[in-house]
């Protein structure tokens, strides 16, 4: 019994189709990837030469809130790659781990993004931080990117970070409530900057990983 051709047309779709879907997993492990060298290599790299050729002079380029010198401006931009000990370090280290990878699947450009919540969180920890403090970390980057995943969520209707949202909620919520609990050593100014920037940088972003 002869049995009919495929048609052309909708085997050249499905082939089209299935390397498109190729490519952007392709670009999106890549990212993933770069991401965790664009992020994570800086903060460990830093943190060493700190301990073991600047003899902490790095940390002093941190944030000093409505302080307008070369220090302060620094911490602003850098302030995420300076840590105080290795817990520290290592506690921001392994939360990045999670969003980052979540930031790698979900944005069309990631780095361009990140960029952004380093600078928005810098700014508004200068604002609004008490001026008698050096505020160091990359707390402020983390909750930047917290609030640009519940932002982009809710405002933006980001179904991607909307998901993440609602199965990683306990975790992203004790991180919250925790984070912005006023607590000894721990820069309150920081932790809500970020989140403020990062709700208003993801409330006013587009649609860029559905539209692919």
């Amino acid at each position: 019994m002869p049995y009919p051709s495929p048609n052309p047309s909708r085997t050249a779709r499905f082939k089209q189709s299935a390397n498109s879907a190729w490519a952007l997993t392709r670009h999106r492990t890549r990212q993933v990837i770069g991401l965790y060298a664009f992020v994570l290599i800086p903060m460990w790299v830093m943190f060493f030469l700190n301990k073991t050729v600047l003899f902490g002079i790095w940390n002093v380029f941190g944030i000093v809130p409505r302080t307008l010198d070369f220090g302060s401006v620094t911490g602003i931009f850098a302030s995420w790659t300076m840590h105080g000990n290795y817990a520290h370090l290592m506690g921001n280290s392994l939360t990045l781990v999670q969003i980052l990878f979540l930031f790698g699947i979900f944005e069309r450009n990631a780095y361009r993004t990140v960029i952004k919540l380093i600078v928005g969180s810098g700014i508004m920890t200068w604002v609004l931080g008490s001026p008698t403090t050096i505020i160091v970390g990359a707390s402020g980057l983390i909750f930047a990117m917290l609030g640009y995943m519940i932002g982009g969520a809710v405002f933006a209707r980001r179904w991607g970070y909307f998901i993440a949202c609602l199965v990683m909620g306990t975790t992203y919520w004790l991180i919250l409530k925790e984070g912005l609990m006023p607590q000894a050593g721990i820069s309150f100014a920081g932790h809500f900057g970020g989140l403020v920037a990062g709700l208003v940088i993801g409330a006013l972003s587009n649609h860029g990983y559905d539209k692919q």
